[in-house]
């Protein structure tokens, strides 16, 4: 991955910082503009171009071999995650950073007292990711309603087209991953395995799974309403 220069600097700054925190014993201030600049750099490793983060810190110090936050609030919007189109927010508190790892863009988290993360998409997007995911998947069409989705669209098999219209739940796994799971299917134009239509509608899974990010955020609220997905997670002490 390419290492832009300002988070190159400010990685630097940052070790600079821990030097000196060890050798008086006490703690650094850092602003919290670069702060922010440094938590900005490391989300770019987690979400894809061209994602978009505002970035807010308070408190922002180095003691001993950790960053120590008051408090951090991220908002991305929109942001882009395996191709999946959304929004969140993140706030966090009393949140501790590993120095020497962030200063190489890297995330540790040594503790947080508290973080909430609301999260959005819409079935619009989650159409599009699936059309630019699995190139058999024609013009495909998802709605949200009750729970549950609908997907209509036709998929190319040996230069063959099916009409396929599919329902199914989203699901939460051990509160960290989000997938979809197909409960029914109707499959026209010809005799088709219906498994080799579900596994291409499958291939968006996983839709989001939080055990790839540091802070352990667990999912206590997943909803799908007005064609928009929603979750809401928490995580500290």
């Amino acid at each position: 991955m390419k290492v832009r220069p300002a988070a190159l600097i400010g990685g630097l700054f940052l070790l600079l910082l821990v030097a000196a925190a060890s050798s008086t014993g006490r703690s650094q201030p850092l602003s919290d503009d670069a702060a922010a600049q440094l938590v900005r750099a490391l989300l770019l490793r987690y979400f894809d171009p061209p994602s978009v983060f505002t970035v807010s810190v308070t408190g922002a110090r180095v003691t001993g071999d950790l960053l120590v936050l008051d408090s951090l609030t991220v908002g991305g919007r929109p942001v882009f995650l395996r191709g999946i189109e959304g929004q969140f927010l993140l706030q966090a508190s009393d949140l501790a950073l590993e120095a020497p790892a962030l200063a190489q863009q890297q995330a540790r988290v040594r503790r947080v007292g508290g973080a909430t993360l609301v999260a959005g998409s819409t079935a619009a997007a989650m159409a599009q990711a699936l059309a630019r995911i699995s190139s058999a998947i024609i013009e495909p069409r998802i709605r949200f309603h009750a729970g549950e989705f609908t997907i209509t669209a036709t998929v190319r098999r040996d230069d063959r087209l099916y009409p396929t219209e599919a329902r199914g739940r989203v699901i939460v796994e051990r509160e960290r991953i989000v997938r979809v799971a197909v409960t029914a299917m109707t499959v026209a134009g010809g005799a088709v395995p219906e498994s080799t239509v579900e596994r291409e509608l499958l291939k968006v899974n996983p839709v989001l799974d939080l055990s790839r990010y540091p802070l352990d955020l667990r999912i206590r609220r997943l909803t799908l309403h007005d064609d928009r997905i929603e979750l809401l997670a928490v995580g500290g002490r």
